[in-house]
């Protein structure tokens, strides 16, 4: 009987993990608009790139050059910095500091920074630490529909591609 339990446990632990949901979050974008994900999503579907740390604005950048993502056409997409809960103290100089990096207010639209700790992304997701970006094609209902790591390459463009594809 145990073993049918543990069984019972397994596969339905592997299943939840198949298929994450995105997790409820209230944030504003660089232009100062709030948002409630994943409901609040350009897209249906959407790309969402999270970064941890500012050096990782480069292994996002090798994704939306690579797929040649537009603001202004084109399949929607959503950058999400998580920068934790303890940066919020210093949200106005965080977020100035990226709005001048980002002067097209379209970019500005579809960066939304998360001051919230890690877990609060992360562990719904099925993710660990900071260390890569994540990259997810998500629905607005919160399904999930692909999710890679770390940055471009040719086999994960082209799987990106055709997992947005699907979504439509």
């Amino acid at each position: 009987m145990r073993y049918l339990y543990a069984l019972f446990f397994a596969v339905f632990s592997h299943a939840a993990m198949a298929n994450p949901t995105f997790p409820t979050l209230t944030a504003d974008d660089l232009n100062g608009v709030s948002h409630t994900l994943p409901s609040g999503l350009p897209g249906n579907p959407t790309i969402v790139f999270i970064a941890y740390k500012q050096n990782q604005q480069e292994d996002v950048n090798t994704w939306v050059y690579g797929l040649g993502l537009d603001p202004y056409t084109g399949p929607e997409f959503v950058e999400l910095p998580v920068v934790g809960a303890g940066a919020s103290l210093m949200r106005g100089f965080i977020d100035n500091g990226m709005r001048s990096g980002i002067t097209d207010t379209k970019l500005r639209e579809r960066t939304i920074t998360i001051y919230q700790n890690v877990s609060v992304v992360n562990n719904p997701l099925g993710f660990s630490g900071r260390d890569d970006i994540r990259v997810l094609v998500v629905k607005q209902n919160g399904e999930v529909v692909w999710s890679t790591s770390g940055a471009a390459t040719d086999a994960g463009m082209a799987a990106l591609r055709a997992a947005y594809a699907s979504a439509q």
